[in-house]
């Protein structure tokens, strides 16, 4: 591994191109972005970033589960002042606390705090993205393209429209991942940007372990970057590493162990060799799923051609750490995946470039299709109008908040209407023809329990006081009405 692979100041030397190499379009674009300073680019890229978002957000229907019944709950013990129960609950406490925050200071619903959140670190984890490409590669078409392919991710645009978290740990992700590179490439600074990089990726441990797979990355690279000091190296880092696990031992159901770190997926008796073999082979398939498979394939390509340095060794420890990792969580969801496709983009940037510059007619042709794909795969998400059932279930919640205000308990087969309503959610399977009279009833007759309910309640002659689409809402009944 190349121990040199940027110069003083953080940057490669370019990349020499002969005037035969390079297409008429894009030269006409590369002397633009040429001529442009480093300010505007990054205005530009936080621009871009900005209204990138800006058709999904539009079409946001409703919160997301955990936005509803995780984040959005502790934002409120927050804002009641109960912080101690806050801290000490099961759910990740940074990011209600930020919710929380813009909510005081902006009077907003915590719902569409939490969304704020995360359209301002989606902006700011693209503009990470350009400063780590700049620093990777000193090629600002190769910073622009690594921006593009961020900012289409169809995952990611879905979960920086709501209530969800995913931005922001890709934010601290990235930063801190541009930091270390800083550090690595200065003289005189080298230890405040590592520093720094390391309090990035603590950050983003707050949100969720995954974060904390780059720092360890890094320490394992820092381990065996040379030989000198390398056992005294390895002793500092595994010493909190078995700390941490023996504490884990000791008391698994410490609350900081029941979200995010939960070693116990390692040792689940069901992961027989069978479940372990498929659940790694859908690793993969959602790995390439969730980042664009050509954009993968360009990725994949260009770490095996391209030269041996501290990036391309780091993404390879990140690679296979998570490929363990969300290997033996079988059920992992695909939000898991961005961060290491994520890390993949600045190399698939450059390998697309290079392919397009110098490469023959078909594999120019495949880049240029996987750079189409991207917009085509954001515009299909961005300008996919809201879906009618779900703007039901939130216009029916709010509907009913209006009617009776809030703290009433709503019986309903659609959980998320009982946020909306700012009720407390019962399930359908609870209803009592002697005990449902002082309840709000909100069933969604699409479903099997909710269309037998609507027989049994048209037979005795009870009718919805409102319908939204298939969602039917029965208000609180006296007497023998």
């Amino acid at each position: 591994m190349s121990t040199q692979p940027m110069n003083r100041e953080g940057d490669r030397e370019p990349a020499s191109h002969g005037p035969g190499e390079r297409q008429g379009f894009l030269v006409g674009l590369e002397g633009v972005i040429q001529t442009m300073s480093s300010p505007a680019l990054l205005m530009l890229v936080g621009a871009s970033a900005f209204l990138a978002l800006l058709p999904a957000w539009l079409n946001y229907d409703i919160i997301s589960r955990d936005g509803a019944f995780q984040y959005v709950p502790l934002a409120q013990v927050f804002l009641e002042g109960r912080f101690l129960e806050g801290l000490l609950g099961e759910v990740d406490p940074f990011f209600p606390l930020i919710i929380a925050g813009i909510a005081r200071l902006t009077g907003l619903e915590p719902e569409l705090s939490g969304r704020i959140a995360s359209y301002l670190a989606f902006v700011l984890t693209a503009v990470g993205m350009y400063k780590v490409g700049e620093i990777l590669f000193r090629d600002r078409m190769v910073s622009l393209l690594a921006v593009l392919f961020l900012i289409t991710n169809r995952q990611l645009v879905d979960r920086s429209i709501d209530c969800l978290k995913e931005s922001l740990l890709l934010c601290c992700i990235i930063w801190g991942n541009y930091l270390v590179l800083k550090g690595i490439s200065s003289i005189d600074r080298k230890r405040l940007f590592l520093a720094l990089g390391a309090l990035m990726f603590f950050a983003g441990g707050l949100f969720r372990s995954t974060a904390l797979v780059f720092l360890c990355a890094w320490l394992i690279i820092w381990i065996f970057h040379e030989e000198k000091g390398r056992l005294a190296r390895a002793a500092l880092f595994l010493a909190p590493v078995c700390g941490v696990l023996v504490v884990w031992a000791v008391n698994p159901d410490l609350p900081v162990f029941k979200k995010s770190y939960q070693f116990g997926y390692f040792f689940v008796s069901s992961h027989g060799a069978g479940d372990i073999l498929r659940s790694g082979a859908n690793a993969v398939a959602k790995f390439f799923s969730t980042g664009n498979p050509l954009v993968i394939l360009l990725g994949l390509t260009g770490l095996y051609r391209y030269r041996r340095d501290y990036y391309t060794g780091h993404l390879v420890l990140v690679l296979g750490m998570f490929l363990l990792v969300l290997t033996f969580w079988i059920f992992a969801s695909d939000r898991y995946f961005l961060a290491p496709i994520m890390w993949l983009y600045p190399l698939a940037a450059f390998q697309a470039l290079r392919i397009i510059r110098e490469g023959a007619v078909l594999p120019r042709s495949f880049a240029v299709i996987a750079l189409l794909s991207c917009v085509i795969m954001w515009a299909h998400i961005s300008f996919t109008p809201p879906e009618p059932d779900k703007l039901a279930r939130r216009d029916a919640g709010e509907w009913v908040l209006s009617r009776l205000g809030p703290g009433h308990e709503i019986l309903s087969n659609r959980e998320r209407l009982a946020f909306y309503a700012k009720g407390t959610g019962l399930p359908l399977d609870a209803f009592n023809d002697s005990t449902a009279r002082g309840q709000v009833l909100a069933i969604d007759t699409g479903e099997e329990d909710g269309k037998m309910l609507q027989e049994r309640l048209g037979s005795q002659g009870i009718l919805p006081d409102k319908r939204f689409g298939t969602i039917l809402i029965y208000l609180p009944r006296s007497g023998g009405s």
